[in-house]
């Protein structure tokens, strides 16, 4: 199984699993919470599309949090594609209190990506990259046990090396714009 088939898997049985665990929750849900959820990243210079992820959350002590996620992403440059894995971690900070079901956040951090870029005249090679991102955010309560997030960030990636179609060298910029939405049980 390809690590894009495995991760679709993961997500799978990330919710099949709250699902289960749904019917056995208490009223007073846990700090932690799980979850799958849909991104869309829009690079400078390419065109992305919606695809999925999963991503953990712990709320610590008085107003913050952290996340660690997962994705899987595919974004094309004219004639070269690039293939990610980021695994992503944040700080929240919950600024404002919750209003009735909505609870609004500010959000900082990095990334690891793990990039599979494909070219024109047969270019192949593969990056590992960080990105420092920064964003806001909101989560939706839907019970004591299940909320929806919806985030925005910014990331600053460096500029992924490929090649023209004339062979030349060539560098494109994959910095951009990050938009999620999650269903995150918690434990």
């Amino acid at each position: 199984m390809n690590k894009t088939g495995s991760l679709w898997f993961g997500a799978f049985l990330l919710g099949a699993s709250a699902c289960i665990f749904c019917s056995c929750a208490i009223a007073d849900s846990g700090p932690l919470s799980i979850g799958v959820r849909a991104v869309d990243y829009v690079p400078t210079d390419g065109n992305g599309a919606w695809k999925g992820g999963v991503q953990a959350r712990l709320k610590l002590p008085l107003l913050f949090a952290v996340e660690g996620s997962i994705d899987v992403r595919r974004d094309t440059f004219g004639a070269t594609t690039a293939r990610d894995t980021p695994v992503q971690v944040s700080a929240l900070m919950y600024p404002l209190p919750k209003i009735v079901w909505v609870q609004p956040f500010l959000l900082a951090g990095g990334g690891w990506y793990h990039t599979t870029v494909d070219g024109p005249v047969g270019f192949s090679g593969r990056q590992n990259r960080f990105g420092p991102h920064v964003g806001a955010g909101a989560e939706f309560t839907l019970n004591a046990s299940w909320f929806l997030d919806a985030t925005y960030r910014f990331v600053w990636l460096s500029d992924l090396h490929t090649e023209n179609a004339q062979g030349a060298a060539e560098d494109v910029r994959d910095r951009g714009h990050m938009i999620t939405a999650g269903l995150n049980y918690r434990l």
